[in-house]
């Protein structure tokens, strides 16, 4: 990996850093902001995170991600965003930072829209796997913490090793982590087991709503804000149930609606291999993300949601009627 020069620069340069991830965040982003704010800190520099969303409890054992959202100076010198494709996913804080002198990005997705002062975007698995390489270029020691949260961000953007952005290069980096002293067991019992009774009945409610269309090429499963009320849920608990239906044989594209507000639907795309679903999200709703999973946003009532969804995916499925 070319470590950006202009990126280094600025993050040994400034002395007040505010970083920001974006909004239902995942362990990619928690993961890439508490290791750079780790990697920063041991520098003397004073770093604060935000998130415009709450953060699930199971990756609460991450470092720093308890003060998330906590403001310790009125000014900061240099702002970073990090697994945010484009500014809109920082939420509420998109304006602060499209509006700073002094901005960096780092970031790995495929439809990144290059929105900072300097951009940091690599073709990798995960965007820790790019901090993994800055915090090298930055001459600071890997300590059991921040191998810790950077495992957290690669284990969780490759679902546990198994989709088809791996490479030897993720095992390589994990190996040394692990060699860090990651209490592993623990840490992949947080990001891969832990489920509460409100998730499982949410993950039941989600099997429950599974259509199947096109002699079941696509798969699709929804949540609405009754589901979540209901199942005493947060949206954080939808994350990966999205997976669950793309692992059913023949399915070519899998997707997870979950209504994130009256109106406005979450969607969420998972491909087995053979459509692009980023390519899918942005040409029909302007969403993104990577060629097997991918993102975007529709508005509408749940059942035109779902027909706008079938009709894309019926496209890119090249079904005739």
């Amino acid at each position: 990996m070319i470590i950006n020069n202009q990126a280094i620069n600025k993050l040994k340069s400034a002395e007040k850093i505010a970083i920001f991830i974006h909004i239902n965040p995942d362990g990619d982003c928690l993961g890439s902001a508490s290791a750079l704010k780790q990697a920063l800190v041991s520098l003397n520099k004073q770093v604060d995170i935000f998130c415009d969303s709450p953060v699930a409890e199971q990756y609460k054992f991450i470092k720093y991600i308890n003060e998330i959202n906590n403001k310790t100076t009125l000014s900061y010198d240099l702002l970073v965003s990090v697994d945010c494709s484009d500014a809109k996913r920082m939420g509420e804080y998109s304006k602060m930072f499209v509006e700073h002198e002094n901005t960096l990005e780092i970031d790995h997705h495929q439809t990144n829209e290059h929105y900072a002062n300097v951009n940091v975007v690599e073709d990798v698995s995960s965007t820790c796997l790019i901090i993994y390489h800055y915090i090298k270029a930055l001459e600071v020691k890997i300590d059991a913490d921040i191998a810790t949260a950077l495992y957290s961000g690669i284990a969780t953007d490759t679902g546990c090793f198994q989709h088809s952005n791996v490479t030897s290069l993720d095992h390589i980096v994990c190996a040394e982590l692990i060699d860090c002293g990651i209490d592993l067991y623990y840490v992949n019992s947080q990001l891969f087991k832990y489920c509460t009774l409100s998730r499982f009945e949410l993950f039941k409610t989600a099997l429950a709503s599974a259509k199947f269309f096109f002699e079941g090429k696509l798969g699709i499963m929804s949540i609405t804000r009754v589901d979540l009320k209901r199942t005493k849920a947060q949206l954080s608990d939808t994350t990966g149930i999205v997976n669950s239906i793309t692992n059913v044989n023949g399915v070519e594209i899998g997707v997870m609606i979950y209504e994130e507000k009256p109106g406005l639907f979450k969607c969420s795309f998972r491909s087995s291999g053979n459509v692009d679903v980023s390519a899918l999200a942005n040409k029909n709703f302007g969403g993104g993300g990577h060629k097997f999973a991918a993102g975007c946003n529709i508005f509408g009532s749940l059942n035109t949601v779902i027909n706008k969804v079938v009709e894309a995916c019926k496209s890119e499925l090249e079904i005739k009627d």
